[in-house]
């Protein structure tokens, strides 16, 4: 029969991270995966969370076994709220909190909330495929904007703002992005912004990661320097507690906070309510900042031995980004390489790390280059992995020439 699938879905297809995965699980001793954003399993503290999902659904077991409150967990919000002003500067007393069911749920709400057919959104040209996903689902446009090796470029996105028609909002990920692991300078957040109240747009900030930092000291967020009410702020558990928890929030200005819980209500009623429980006793039961402490101490040899064997095997005209913090790795492409033949050819090599056409706005006008996550494997397989992948890009230097 003719199911009548909905116009927004027939340009759907498989994520190139999905067919990385099928070669890692027909293959998981020989195939080496950077593909999935996935937190590293050993460094999380689970016996803490076990012990708190006990004692909640024990003692509140009403609680978390019946519907919640749809916008949250008043508590855990208070709790987010008191730790991101201490922590991250962001003191907004006239924005309200979201719980959310993971980030990515805002990243769904923020498009439909803003978003009608032939609408734009500006982003950086190599972006979240999450967004870029959700903008082109309720039929806008992700348009992209050039990005220098500390981010996005301000005369570009000043010329966007000036030619784009209809742009809704600007949507970065300023601390340790992703897939690009750079962190935008405190000047560039400011130059961000200040273009944003010069054309009276939004701003989505994106912050999965800045708690997870090896080097380097901290970026306020953009949140912390608006006073006009026009930044909406998402922040996540996911890779700070357990990604399977599902449990982020949105921080935004009352009348958008309002119709944000009005439509989470009808995808989901609430976020689990003991999930949501367990990231409240993190926050207020146990000492958070050590917890951060003791998951970076996790991650530092990984993120280590990967740098170190990425300037150790990459050929020379391969480009490496900055990574001060967060999950990934980004590798630039000389100039003219065939993203698609060197997929290929990394295959072929038993390694897969994602194109930079997973997160292109146009993916047929890709940036150039390649991500990793580090952080799921141990030193010793990245090191192997970097090795194969090193070994696919000099095959391609000499099969196609390329210098």
């Amino acid at each position: 029969m003719d199911y009548g699938f909905a116009q927004r879905v027939l340009q759907s297809k498989q994520p190139l991270i999905r067919v990385i995965d099928r070669y890692m699980h027909e293959d998981p001793e020989n195939f080496i995966s950077f593909a999935e954003g996935n937190p590293g399993f050993e460094c999380m503290a689970t016996d803490k969370i076990i012990e708190i999902a006990k004692q909640v659904i024990t003692e509140d077991t009403a609680e978390v076994l019946l519907y919640g409150e749809n916008s949250g967990n008043f508590e855990l919000k208070d709790a987010i709220r008191d730790r991101w002003k201490r922590v991250k500067g962001i003191d907004a007393p006239d924005d309200d909190i979201l719980i959310t069911t993971g980030g990515q749920q805002v990243l769904y709400l923020s498009p439909r909330l803003f978003v009608n057919k032939g609408d734009n959104v500006l982003m950086e040209e190599i972006s979240y495929a999450g967004m870029i996903d959700s903008v082109k689902g309720f039929e806008g446009n992700p348009v992209g904007v050039k990005v220098d090796e500390d981010g996005i470029n301000i005369e570009d996105l000043e010329k966007k703002l000036q030619t784009v028609p209809n742009v809704k909002y600007i949507y970065l990920i300023p601390t340790f992005n992703n897939p690009t692991g750079v962190t935008l300078p405190l000047e560039k957040r400011k130059a961000v912004y200040e273009l944003a109240c010069k054309y009276d747009k939004l701003i989505i900030e994106d912050d999965p990661y800045s708690d997870i930092r090896y080097t380097g000291d901290p970026v306020p967020p953009i949140k912390s320097l608006d006073v006009e009410d026009r930044v909406v702020y998402i922040g996540s558990f996911s890779k700070t507690i357990a990604a399977g928890l599902r449990v982020g929030f949105m921080m935004a200005p009352k009348a958008i906070y309002e119709k944000g819980v009005a439509a989470k209500g009808i995808l989901d009623a609430n976020t689990p309510m003991l999930n949501e429980k367990i990231c409240l006793h993190f926050l207020r039961d146990l000492d958070f900042e050590e917890e951060l402490k003791k998951l970076c101490a996790g991650y530092i040899p990984k993120w280590k031995a990967t740098g170190d064997a990425l300037k150790k095997y990459m050929p020379s005209n391969w480009k490496i980004a900055k990574a001060e913090g967060g999950l990934f790795y980004f590798v630039r492409t000389p100039e003219g390489m065939d993203e698609a033949k060197m997929f290929e050819l990394e295959l072929q090599h038993n390694v897969g790390l994602v194109p930079s056409s997973a997160f292109s706005p146009d993916p047929t006008h890709p940036a150039g280059g390649f991500r990793l996550c580090f952080t799921p494997d141990t030193p010793e397989r990245l090191e192997e992995g970097i090795k194969r992948f090193a070994a696919a890009a000099e095959e391609y230097n000499e099969k196609y020439g390329l210098k």
